[in-house]
């Protein structure tokens, strides 16, 4: 009898230790998690965890859940939050009674991103059990630390130095250097989200210049446009009366005739002296031949 009760006991450790080992790792962080977040105050600061978007949905729809939650939204392919992740885990450890989540733009639905009022990355969002802020300001560490502070209310439990800070600038300016030495085909290529962006942004700067260039335009026609032509008109009006007044056209008309009929009579004069010339050829041959035939 005890050897069977020895049995039973080992078979449902066997089991407990099956299930515990066959969870989920989602839901073993989402325990830790729920541990973490129904504590006060943690006792040591942890780095963000990286999450997916139910995961996201699940940790700040909780009820248990004290105190705010901050969530960085990020992409991989962007270099600007690859620049921006380690600061958001220096935010981790600066403030730890925050709760650091970060979810990467592929790990979660499109829905998630826009239910949260998302439409650029990397974002910060400061959710707690009654509002949420999204943060709108330079990415550096200074100002994101005055966030925090005005929205929390927290003091940071520590700072870092200068050194952290130079690193976090230096990785920046490698990040723009990098692209700086890059071609427009391989940024293009490495980076069409970008080159999208930029040519958006030219193509909305065209549109308000051609919309106040034709806005321009149309004042300048409905202000100067009918007056300049009525002068247009009149100048040339006069101008046209006064060549009319200084140039007789009567008397150039008059002459041309008087030169057509003095032609005409000189022509028919040549005509009367080449027809009498004729006449007297004939008439000189005629005589000829009838003395030669006398």
């Amino acid at each position: 009898m005890d050897k069977s009760l020895i049995f039973l006991y080992i078979t449902t450790l066997a089991s407990l230790l099956a299930s515990s080992s066959a969870l989920c790792p989602h839901e073993s962080e989402f325990f830790r998690y729920s541990l973490q977040s129904q504590s006060h105050i943690s006792i040591s600061p942890y780095p963000p965890l990286k999450v997916d978007g139910n995961f996201l949905e699940r940790a700040l729809a909780t009820k248990q859940r004290t105190g705010y939650t901050a969530v960085l939204f990020y992409a991989s392919w962007c270099p600007f939050s690859c620049s921006m992740y380690p600061t958001f885990g220096m935010l981790s450890f600066m403030f730890p009674q925050v709760e650091h989540l970060a979810i990467e733009q592929s790990s979660a639905l499109p829905s998630v991103f826009s239910r949260y009022g998302i439409h650029s990355l990397p974002s910060i969002l400061i959710v707690n059990q009654t509002s949420r802020v999204r943060y709108h300001g330079l990415k550096d560490l200074y100002s994101l630390v005055r966030f925090y502070q005005t929205i929390t209310g927290l003091e940071p439990v520590q700072y870092f130095d200068g050194n952290q800070s130079v690193i976090l600038k230096s990785s920046e300016k490698s990040i723009i250097q990098s692209m700086s030495n890059m071609s427009l085909r391989e940024i293009s290529r490495s980076e069409p989200y970008l080159v999208f962006a930029i040519l958006f942004l030219c193509l909305r700067a065209l549109l308000y210049i051609f919309h106040r260039v034709l806005a321009c335009l149309q004042a300048f026609w409905v202000l100067y446009v009918p007056h300049f032509n009525l002068g247009i008109f009149g100048e040339t009006s006069q101008i046209m009366g006064r060549i009319l007044h200084m140039v007789d056209v009567r008397r150039i008309w008059n002459k041309l005739r008087l030169c057509k009929t003095q032609n005409f009579h000189k022509g028919a004069k040549n005509a009367r002296v080449w027809a009498s010339s004729l006449t007297s050829v004939s008439l000189g041959e005629s005589s000829a031949r009838s003395s030669s035939s006398s």
